[in-house]
This record gives C-alpha cells, structure tokens and sequence, in this order.
C-alpha cells in the first residue's frame, strides 16, 4: 500500500511538472508573437507590456526548478522516470531564455526611428511563426512523449536559419547604402539574431525531449548556413 502510495504522488509530480512544462511553453510563445507584433506595428505599449511580463517566465522557470529539486529529494528516480525529472528542468532554461528574446525584441523595437518595412515585417512575421510552429511540435512531443515530433521539430530548424540569413544580408546591404539606416539597422540586426537564437533553443529542447523518451541522442548534425556565404 505504502508503495502504491509513493508511485500515485510521483506519478503526479511528473504530470505537474509536464503542465508546468507547458504553462511556460505558451507563456514564451505569446511573448514572441506579441514582441514581433510590436516589432511590425511599431507599438511601443505592446512592447512595453512584454517586457513587464517577462517576470512571469523567471517565475515559472523558478517554480520548476523548485519543483524537480524536490522530486529527485523524496523519490528514488530509475532510468526514464529520472530522465523526465532532468529533462524538465534542463527544458525550463532553454523556454526562459527564449522569453528572454522576446523581451529583447520588444526592448530593441522602442529604439527603431521609424516603422519597418512591410517586406521586413513579413520576414520577422515568418520567423517568429516559424519558432512558434516549432515550439508547439516540440512542447507536444514532450507532453506525449512522441519522439518522431520531437525530430521534426530539430530538423525545422534548418529553414529558419536560412531565412535568418537572406534576412541578416538584406539588413547589411540597406545599411551600407546610407549612413541613416545603420542605426535601425543594428536594432533589427540585434532582433533577428535573437530570433535564430530562440530557434536554436527550441531544437536544444527536441534533443532533450528524444533522449528523455529514447534514452538516445537526435544523430546527425543540422545543416547550418553561414551568414557570409
């Protein structure tokens, strides 16, 4: 009885930890969409209202961590059951990181001089959406433990450095071409990078999702495409 009692409380600290998992997921994503939304609108509210929240994500990575810590302090974790409770926590810093971008975003976008143009809003749209896409498949692989959805998400990423670039060499030619676009230019360069960064940390999450149901590393590296090529 005594042991069935202790499976039923850690069988439900795991579920908490997946919700918590997916609370914070959602949370960095509106973040994302809201600071890119700010970004194309040229709203400095929005922006404003982002970076106020981003108190949230430290919250929720915190009451994580919190959480995990004590799991692994009153539960005897074997193989999978332990590798869930690592890979939890080990998710929670890459998702507040990518809400770290997100603020940065909003940050950046209240020092542009003027608004962005409509084909710079559709490339920053399309970024943005693509992380989020990412994030939504990786975030689900992790709830219901489905690693083929967790290498879809790590092979996405490939496309999105590639617009990445198209769009980190368009920024520098506009910049070479007059000394008053370098300003703005560097703000957005700042933006786009994060974003690609915020990429990165969503494919960081899909290996920890594989491995944590696998027991196996992602194989094969992602092709990267240089910024200078």
């Amino acid at each position: 009885m005594n042991n069935q009692h202790t499976l039923r409380i850690f069988d439900e600290d795991l579920n908490s930890l997946r919700q918590e998992i997916l609370a914070l997921s959602n949370h960095v994503s509106e973040q994302l969409h809201l600071a890119l939304t700010a970004l194309v609108e040229n709203d400095a509210v929005l922006a404003e209202q982002v970076i106020t929240s981003d108190f949230i994500a430290d919250t929720l990575q915190a009451k994580i961590n919190t959480h995990t810590t004590r799991t692994l302090a009153r539960q005897q974790a074997m193989a999978d059951d332990l590798r869930a409770i690592l890979a939890a926590s080990r998710i929670a810093i890459h998702l507040e990181r990518i809400g770290d971008y997100a603020k940065n975003t909003a940050k950046r976008s209240r020092h542009l001089s003027q608004p962005i143009s409509a084909e710079l809003a559709e490339q920053f749209q399309w970024m943005g959406k693509r992380i989020q896409s990412m994030l939504a498949q990786v975030t689900e692989s992790y709830i219901h433990h489905n690693a083929p959805l967790a290498n879809v998400a790590w092979a996405d990423d490939a496309e999105l450095d590639r617009v990445y670039v198209n769009l980190f060499q368009h920024l520098l030619r506009t910049m070479s071409q007059e000394i008053r676009n370098i300003a703005d230019g560097t703000q957005l360069l700042f933006i786009a990078k994060g974003l690609e960064r915020a990429g990165d940390h969503v494919t960081d999450i899909a290996e920890e999702v594989y491995l944590m149901i696998t027991g196996l590393p992602l194989q094969g590296p992602r092709p990267k495409v240089s910024e200078h090529s």
